[in-house]
C-alpha cells in the first residue's frame, strides 16, 4: 500500500519540478530577449549624434573592409593612428567584418558594442548558473547584469572598451570551470588564456590589467604550494604570445604605446614619489568609492547617463555579501582569483590623472564586481534559507524599479543631456552642406572637433593608396572640402561654410540652417536645455 502510493507521489513531485524548471527557463528566455532588444533598439538615437572616436573607428573599419588599409593608407595595421593616439584593433576589425554585409552608419558602428555587451551578459549569466545551479539565481544575475548602467552605456556607444569587458568576462567564466575542477580543465585554461590575450589588444588599459591578472592567477594557483605546476600554465601561453607581439610592434614604433600614457599619468609633472603614491591611493579608492559606483558615476555624459552611479544600488549589499562569501571560500582557487582580480582591476585607471573618475579606463572592474554580486546572491541564498524568498523578492524589486527608471531616462532624457558630448548635429550638418554645395567647395571650421573624420564617416572618400602620416589633407581634398579659420574672413564666394555655433558669422554670408540639440520628451526633474551646435552659411 505504501509502495503503490509512493510512486504517484514521486511522479507528481518530479512533474512539478520539471514544470518549475520550464517556468524559470521561460522567464530567463524572456528576459534575455528583452535585453537583446534593448541593446539593439535605437542605437543611432540614444545617444544622439556620434563622437569623433566613434566616427574614426567607423571610417577606419570601413576603409579596412573595402580597401584593406586605414585612413593613413597603412595595410591591415595592428593599431590605428588617430588624433595623436592609437586606437585598439579588436573593435575595429570586428566592425570591419560587420561592414562586409551592412552599410556604415551610426547604428552599425555601434552594433559590435551591443554584441560585446550581450556577450558580457551571457558570460556573467553562465557563471551564475555554474556557481549556483539555480535557475532563479541565474535569472536574477541576468537581470542585474542586463540593467547595470555601466554595461548598458558601454553597449550603446561604439568605443573599443566594451570588447575588453566581453573578453575578461569570458575568461572569468572559463577559469570558473577550470579552477573548480571541471572536465577538460586544460582546454578551459587555454581558452581563458586566449581571451586574456585578446583583451591585451581590446583596450589600452588591458595591457596593464591583463598582466596584473596573470600575476593574480600565478598567486592563486601556487598559494601554499611552492612551485605548483599544472594545466593552469596553458593560460600563460597565449598571453605570452600577445605580449611578444605587442613588444614587437612597440620596437617598430618606439614610444607609440606609451605616448598617451606619458601625457596623462600621475607622474607626468615630475612630482615626488610620495606625491605620486598619494595620487595613486586617492584615485584607487575613488574608483572603489560610493560616489563613483552608486551615486554620481562618471561626470561625462559620453560615459554615463548621470542618472545615478555606474551600478544599481542593490549591487552594493550584494557585493559586500559576495566579498564575505568569497573570503569564506578562499580555499577555492576561483574565489581567490576573483578577490585578487578585484583588487587589481582599478590599478590601470588609478595610474592616470586625467578626468578621474574615468568610466572607460576603469571598466575592467565591472566583470569582477558583477561576479562578486553573483557570489553575494549565492551566499545569501545558502546562508539564510528562511529569508531566501523574501531577499529574492527585495532584490528583484530593487533591480526592476531602478532598472526601469534608468531605462526611461536612457531613452527619454539622456539623448538630450548628452547631445553636446556626442557632437550631435555635426554629421547631419556636413551631409546637408555637401548636398547643398552640389559639387562646390565646403569649408569646415577648425573649431569643430576633428571635422574631417565626421565628414569622412558620412561621405566615405577612398583612403590613401600609400602610407602617409597626414590623413587629413588627402581625405579633405578627396571630398572637395577645406578647413577654415573662422577668425579669418573667407574669400571663397559661393562656398558652403560649416561653423560651430560659437564662431562669428562670415561677413555678408547667407545663413542656411542651424543644428539644435533635441528637446527631451521627459525628464526626472529639470529638462536639459537646448543648444545651437552647428550653423551653416553660404558665402557671398
Amino acid at each position: 500500500m505504501t509502495s503503490s502510493s509512493t510512486v504517484p507521489d514521486d511522479a507528481r513531485a518530479a512533474g512539478a519540478k520539471r514544470h518549475r524548471h520550464r517556468l524559470w527557463g521561460t522567464a530567463i528566455a524572456i528576459v534575455g530577449v528583452v535585453i537583446v532588444a534593448r541593446n539593439l533598439w535605437a542605437l543611432d538615437s540614444a545617444p544622439l549624434g556620434a563622437y569623433i572616436d566613434e566616427t574614426s573607428i567607423g571610417y577606419n573599419a570601413w576603409a579596412i573592409s573595402t580597401h584593406g588599409v586605414d585612413e593613413h593608407g597603412a595595410h591591415l595595421p595592428l593599431y590605428f593612428t588617430a588624433f595623436g593616439e592609437y586606437k585598439n584593433p579588436v573593435y575595429i576589425y570586428t566592425l570591419s567584418a560587420v561592414l562586409r554585409v551592412l552599410p556604415l552608419s551610426v547604428a552599425t558602428e555601434r552594433l559590435p558594442a551591443a554584441f560585446f555587451g550581450l556577450l558580457t551578459c551571457l558570460f556573467i549569466t553562465l557563471l551564475a548558473w555554474r556557481r549556483s545551479r539555480s535557475l532563479p539565481i541565474t535569472l536574477l544575475a541576468l537581470g542585474l547584469a542586463g540593467l547595470t548602467p555601466w554595461l548598458t552605456v558601454e553597449s550603446r556607444v561604439g568605443f573599443e572598451v566594451i570588447a575588453l569587458l566581453a573578453t575578461v568576462s569570458g575568461a572569468l567564466w572559463c577559469l570558473s570551470i577550470a579552477q573548480d575542477g571541471g572536465r577538460r580543465r586544460a582546454g578551459w585554461y587555454l581558452a581563458a588564456g586566449c581571451l586574456l590575450a585578446i583583451a591585451v589588444f581590446a583596450y589600452s588599459t588591458g595591457r596593464v590589467a591583463v598582466a596584473l591578472f596573470v600575476v593574480a592567477l600565478v598567486i592563486t594557483e601556487c598559494w601554499r604550494t611552492a612551485h605548483r605546476l599544472g594545466e593552469w600554465l596553458l593560460t600563460l601561453v597565449p598571453v605570452a604570445g600577445a605580449y611578444a607581439l605587442l613588444e614587437a610592434w612597440n620596437l617598430a614604433h618606439p614610444g607609440a604605446l606609451i605616448a598617451r600614457f606619458n601625457a596623462i599619468s600621475i607622474a607626468t609633472d615630475g612630482a615626488s614619489p610620495a606625491t605620486v603614491v598619494g595620487r595613486f591611493v586617492g584615485n584607487y579608492f575613488t574608483y572603489l568609492g560610493r560616489d563613483f559606483l552608486f551615486v554620481q558615476g562618471d561626470h561625462r555624459t559620453r560615459h554615463a547617463t548621470q542618472f545615478g552611479g555606474m551600478l544599481l544600488w542593490i549591487t552594493l549589499p550584494l557585493i559586500v555579501a559576495g566579498v564575505v562569501g568569497a573570503w569564506r571560500q578562499r580555499d577555492q582557487r576561483f574565489m581567490r582569483f576573483v578577490l585578487l582580480g578585484t583588487l587589481a582591476s582599478p590599478v590601470s585607471a588609478a595610474v592616470t590623472a586625467e578626468s578621474v573618475p574615468h568610466a572607460l579606463r576603469a571598466a575592467v572592474m565591472l566583470p569582477f564586481l558583477l561576479v562578486l554580486a553573483v557570489e553575494g546572491i549565492v551566499f545569501i541564498a545558502a546562508r539564510a534559507p528562511s529569508w531566501r524568498r523574501r531577499a529574492a523578492m527585495i532584490a528583484t524589486l530593487a533591480i526592476v524599479v531602478q532598472g526601469a527608471l534608468f531605462t526611461i531616462d536612457l531613452y527619454a532624457t539622456w539623448p538630450a543631456r548628452s547631445a553636446l558630448n556626442f557632437d550631435a548635429g555635426e554629421i547631419d550638418a556636413i551631409t546637408r552642406a555637401h548636398d547643398l554645395a552640389a559639387g562646390g567647395q565646403v569649408l569646415l571650421s577648425t573649431t569643430l572637433e576633428a571635422p574631417y573624420i565626421q565628414a569622412a564617416f558620412t561621405l566615405r572618400p577612398p583612403p590613401p593608396t600609400q602610407f602617409t602620416p597626414d590623413s587629413v589633407t588627402p581625405l579633405i581634398a578627396e571630398m572637395h572640402m577645406a578647413l577654415m579659420d573662422p577668425g579669418v574672413p573667407p574669400t571663397q564666394p559661393g562656398a558652403i561654410a560649416v561653423l560651430s555655433a560659437a564662431d562669428p558669422a562670415p561677413p555678408d554670408a547667407q545663413r542656411l540652417f542651424v543644428e539644435v540639440t533635441p528637446a527631451a520628451p521627459f525628464a526626472f526633474g529639470t529638462k536639459p536645455p537646448r543648444y545651437q551646435t552647428v550653423v551653416v552659411y553660404r558665402l557671398r
